[in-house]
């Protein structure tokens, strides 16, 4: 938390600034799934930016841009979700 002050001749203003760590948030971190079968990974980022995913194992599970991941064959394979500086995995079992 940081107060800045203004002064304008004899107006003068103080502000205070509340600086947040960023969070990234996942409805649910694992999920298990059929070969050929999606499921979706559903995460909040706050403050709100560009959310990457990318899979351990494409064999396994491929994962899109839009956080969609597709069960390939058998096996488990993370997900690393990614914003802010902030990661988090979701963990795939391919049945």
């Amino acid at each position: 938390t940081v107060k800045i002050t203004v002064q304008v001749g004899s107006y003068k203003k103080v502000v205070t600034i509340q600086v947040k760590n960023p969070t990234l948030k996942l409805s649910k971190t694992s999920a298990t799934i059929k070969k050929g079968a999606t499921t979706t990974i559903k995460a909040t980022a706050t403050p709100s930016g560009k959310i990457t995913y990318k899979s351990s194992n494409k064999k396994v599970a491929t994962v899109t841009a839009k956080g969609v991941v597709k069960g390939i064959a058998k096996g488990t394979a993370k997900i690393t979700v990614t914003c802010n500086g902030v990661k988090k995995t979701f963990t795939v079992k391919v049945k």
